[in-house]
This record gives C-alpha cells, structure tokens and sequence, in this order.
C-alpha cells in the first residue's frame, strides 16, 4: 500500500484537470490515483518539459481519452493535444512512473524530492530501478 498522498496540501485538484504540474504535484497526483486503486486506468502517460531533476521542470498527467486523441507532432510523434500545445515530450509511461515511485519508498522510507527526481531520470535512461541489483 502506498503511503498516504499529500493532496490535502496542495492548492489544486489534480486528478481530472489538464495541467503543467510540478514534479510534486504530479507524484502526489499519481500516489493518490494508485491510493484509490485506480492508478491504472486513471493516467497513460506522463510528458515532461524540461529536466526531471530541475525545479523548472513541468509534467503533465495524460488520460486514456487524451492518447486516444493524440495529434501527430512535427517531429513524428503522437501528443495529446495538451502536450502539443505545450511543447512536451514523452517522459515515462504512468505505470512506470508510478513504478520508480514504489520501488524508491521501499528502499527510502521517507525520500525527498531530489531522490524521486532522480530515480526517475536514472529509469527513463537505463529501464532499471535506481540501487537495484543488476
């Protein structure tokens, strides 16, 4: 079970509006979504502007509605309207996310957010859990 989301402190409700999220907000957003037991069906992707492990960076948290109607971008590649709109990239597949997130609190009781930053980037680039055994 996850622990317990942070949403009560956050100014805004996450979890079926379109927006650029910080990468606190979009932990908590996808926390309380598995919390809720629908984690699964709730978010499909999640795109990135910027670098995980900078605070400037921005997420946003796609629906399955959203990737159905994704528009192809110049470069090639299938984006919600909202992320093409917004110049986003693909970061990792809410799954996988939600994923680097579990795994990290099972090694890290209590992770700060530079860790989750970190973890994250390390799977994007490596399709491996941060400080698991080969």
């Amino acid at each position: 079970m996850w622990p317990a989301s942070r949403l009560a402190d956050s100014p805004v409700c996450l979890t079926t509006m379109s927006a650029l999220l910080t990468l606190r907000e979009a932990i908590d957003a996808i926390t309380e979504a598995f919390d809720e037991g629908d984690g699964w069906d709730r978010y499909a992707w999640v795109y990135i502007r910027g670098n995980i492990t900078e605070p400037s960076c921005r997420l946003y948290l796609s629906h399955v509605g959203d990737e159905d109607d994704a528009l192809i971008a110049d470069h090639g590649a299938a984006l919600p309207e909202f992320a093409a709109q917004h110049e986003l990239r693909h970061f990792l597949e809410a799954a996988d996310f939600a994923e680097v997130l579990l795994v990290l609190r099972r090694q890290q009781p209590s992770p700060a957010l530079e860790d989750f930053a970190r973890a994250l980037e390390y799977y994007r680039k490596h399709e491996s859990f941060l400080g698991a055994a080969p």
